[in-house]
C-alpha cells in the first residue's frame, strides 16, 4: 500500500488496521498532503474493493451519497433509493469535508458508523463496510450539533506534508505509479 507514496506509512498503516478493526478514522490536515490518497489506496488491500468517495459541501445532498431515489418504487408509494455505486453498496468511504454534511446525511450516517445497517425506506440493508475515512483541514465546530458524528471516529489522525526534502524533490520529479493496484492478490 505504501508503494510511490512518501512519508505516508504511519497513516496509511493505522486507516489499514481501522479498517482491520471494523472502526472509522477521522484525517485532519492541510489540503495537499494525501488523505484521499491514503483512502483511495486502502481499496487495494481487500479483494474486490469497491470504494465510493464524495467531498461534502453545505449543499450536498442524500442523493448524492446514498443514491438517487427509485421513481419506479415511488409508482408504488415506496420510498427507496438506488444505492449501487454509492456508499451503501461499496466498502470503502472517503467522505472529505465531512463537517460540511447536512443533518439529513449526518444522521443517515450514525446509523452507517453504529450499527453497519442503512434505512433504505422500509427496509434495513445490512452494509459491508471495511472503512469509513472522512477528512477535513478544519475540526468541527463546537455547539454545531457535530458532535454524536465526531465521536464516532475513534480514531483522530494529524496527516503532515512531506518533510524530507529528497522526499518532495522526487515526489514531483518522479513518474510514480501511486494510484495503482500493486497489491498481491494472494494477500488480499
Amino acid at each position: 500500500l505504501n508503494k510511490d507514496v512518501y512519508e505516508k506509512e504511519e497513516v496509511i498503516a493505522l486507516t489499514f488496521l481501522s479498517a482491520i478493526a471494523g472502526e472509522s478514522i477521522f484525517l485532519l490536515g492541510a489540503p495537499g498532503v494525501a488523505k484521499s490518497l491514503v483512502a483511495r489506496r486502502l481499496k487495494y488491500a481487500f479483494e474486490n474493493g469497491k470504494s465510493f468517495e464524495y467531498l461534502m459541501n453545505r449543499f450536498s445532498t442524500p442523493d448524492e451519497i446514498f443514491g438517487p431515489v427509485s421513481i419506479n418504487k415511488l409508482k408504488e408509494d415506496k420510498y427507496e433509493r438506488l444505492t449501487e455505486k454509492y456508499l451503501p453498496t461499496s466498502n470503502v468511504i472517503f467522505l472529505d469535508e465531512i463537517w460540511k454534511a447536512g443533518p439529513s446525511i449526518q444522521n443517515a450516517l450514525l446509523t452507517i458508523l453504529n450499527e453497519k445497517v442503512y434505512r433504505n425506506g422500509d427496509k434495513e440493508e445490512k452494509v459491508d463496510i471495511r472503512a469509513i475515512i472522512s477528512a477535513s483541514n478544519e475540526l468541527p465546530e463546537q455547539n454545531q450539533g457535530l458532535e454524536a458524528l465526531w465521536d464516532r471516529f475513534l480514531i483522530r489522525y494529524l496527516v503532515d506534508s512531506i518533510q524530507n526534502v529528497q522526499n518532495f524533490n522526487d515526489m514531483i520529479t518522479k513518474s510514480l505509479e501511486s494510484y495503482k493496484d500493486n497489491v498481491d492478490k494472494k494477500i488480499k
